[in-house]
């Protein structure tokens, strides 16, 4: 059985050629109850709106791994350190619709797990498609949180905070947000994301600078750091992102 065999195949999903270079620029055609669709690849919410249509379009369509690339990646790594994450609590950002979550739950027997995500319909679609998968789901932007809900994550202690596919090209966690999650997790966690080297994005130029910063300042104590198969483009190619894990000093 593959990695993604459980993700049911609803729709019969094309994609068309891509009118640019920006993996923002991917759209594609769904037949869905008789009717025809077109749908951006990042417009999240009008994804989301639809079971299944997202994991269906990322990862059966454009063969996306990053989820068990990323568990893949994280699991030997914490045996290296003597880290045991069955007993992990950990804040997913960016959690979406919950196919990294899955494999946090299935593969890396995560002991608790909540999601964050500033999508209403991404929370919506955990639930409708994974129902039960994460002990507490929160919308909010994470560049400006309440105080409530600041002082109820803070209050987690979180082992791990992580995030997969969520990063860069303008419509993603910025810097600012990453910033935040790091302050989220305790001394000690363990902080896990990828980010896409040597692209002119400005958002991805940022992040790898934040990230360069906060090795060289000891505050992230880099474990691991390669590159992992991501997807393919809606024109055929292949995309790459550094898989980063660390610890907070």
């Amino acid at each position: 059985m593959g990695a993604y065999d459980y993700i049911p195949k609803l729709y019969n999903v094309r994609f068309e050629a891509p009118e640019s270079g920006r993996q923002s620029d991917e759209y594609f055609l769904a037949d869905i109850d008789g009717e025809t669709r077109r749908f951006n690849i990042h417009n999240y919410d009008n994804l989301y709106s639809v079971p299944w249509l997202y994991d269906i379009s990322i990862y059966h369509n454009l063969g996306c791994e990053t989820p068990t690339e990323m568990s893949g990646a994280i699991a030997p790594v914490w045996r290296e350190n003597d880290a045991d994450g069955s007993g992990f609590s950990m804040l997913e950002l960016g959690a979406g619709s919950g196919a990294f979550g899955h494999e946090l739950r299935h593969t890396l027997k995560m002991k608790r797990l909540v999601g964050l995500d500033i999508s209403a319909p991404a929370s919506q679609a955990a639930e409708r498609d994974r129902p039960g998968l994460y002990d507490a789901y929160h919308v909010a932007d994470l560049t400006a949180l309440s105080p409530e809900l600041r002082a109820e994550l803070e209050a987690e202690k979180f082992d791990v905070v992580g995030l997969a596919s969520a990063t860069g090209w303008g419509n993603h966690i910025p810097v600012g947000g990453f910033e935040v999650g790091f302050e989220l997790l305790r001394s000690g966690g363990w902080f896990i994301f990828h980010v896409k080297p040597n692209d002119p994005d400005p958002e991805c130029v940022a992040l790898n600078d934040w990230v360069n910063d906060k090795i060289a300042t000891g505050a992230l104590v880099e474990k691991y750091r390669k590159s992992h198969f991501h997807r393919k483009s809606s024109g055929g190619g292949d995309i790459y992102y550094d898989v980063v894990i660390g610890v907070k000093a």
